[in-house]
């Protein structure tokens, strides 16, 4: 109820906070994971119709056979901006940090979402690994013009330590001490952004108006996946567009990443997903 009450409050202010401002419209990317199919048999087919769609940007998290000088190439050719790399942890601890800072250097990324990490529900120190490695490494892309960022699945919203999420627990660290280390630092530092997966929220029973009001200005990039169906706004996309794409219009978010994912080996669904989005929001 605390926590209820907290999001509530967090959402009157952002939306008072938000109607005083005027931000632009998010530009539109996509995560190769969507069409990851063609990818492996077309990078830089897949990547030249995903531009004629419409698209901006892309985030990735498979190379494809390139080095990150090629990853480049192959984006600047299309005339897709790389929006960020999507990593696994191990890539951010030391001493491989190096080689990822150099190859978002060499690739022109300019930021890593963090991805796909599956701590313990028994034990929040597997939790507390994450944010030592993240935190240091935030740091440290910061001073090389990097920035860092956490990304979703269901489970961070499905884990409960000590009767919170593990992504509350993540990202807000009140609470008590539930550690077993002399130095307790319980949570992703500001300098540790978030890339919200709104399918994945919802489908695991989150809010993800509530997260985002209580984390305003936290997200520059959002993974838009659906909720359930094949692409944005089908019949069984439980996700309510209609009030989230406002609501991250108006918290300043830079990119909507296109993620469906049930077909990987058509372009069907992406095709659909930013034609729904267009006709939601067009922009200005």
């Amino acid at each position: 109820m605390k926590h209820q009450l907290k999001y509530r409050f967090a959402l009157s202010v952002l939306t008072a906070f938000c109607s005083a401002c005027a931000f632009a419209a998010p530009r539109l990317a996509f995560q190769t994971y969507a069409v990851r199919d063609l990818c492996e048999k077309d990078f830089a087919g897949t990547l030249k119709a995903a531009k004629a769609m419409g698209f901006e940007g892309v985030e990735t998290g498979r190379f494809y056979g390139l080095d990150a000088k090629g990853l480049k190439a192959a984006c600047d050719e299309a005339g897709l901006e790389l929006v960020a790399l999507q990593l696994y942890p191990h890539c951010l601890t030391e001493p491989q940090l190096a080689e990822t800072i150099k190859f978002c250097k060499e690739s022109g990324a300019k930021r890593i979402n963090v991805a796909w990490y599956k701590g313990s529900a028994e034990n929040a120190n597997d939790w507390q690994l994450l944010v030592n490695v993240l935190n240091h490494a935030a740091e440290v892309c910061a001073k090389e013009g990097i920035e860092v960022a956490y990304h979703n699945h269901d489970q961070e919203f499905k884990i409960s330590l000590h009767g919170r999420t593990a992504m509350e627990w993540l990202y807000d660290g009140d609470g008590p001490g539930i550690l077993r280390q002399v130095n307790e630092t319980p949570r992703f530092s500001p300098l540790v952004k978030q890339e919200l997966d709104i399918g994945w929220c919802v489908l695991a029973g989150g809010d993800p108006l509530a997260w985002l009001a209580a984390h305003p200005r936290r997200n520059p990039t959002v993974h838009v996946m659906p909720a359930g169906g094949r692409s944005l706004g089908d019949a069984n996309d439980r996700a309510d567009w209609r009030r989230i794409i406002p609501a991250l219009v108006a918290d300043g978010v830079e990119w909507l990443v296109v993620k469906p994912v049930a077909r990987p080996d058509s372009l069907a669904d992406l095709k659909a997903s930013i034609d729904y989005l267009r006709r939601l929001h067009p922009r200005k």
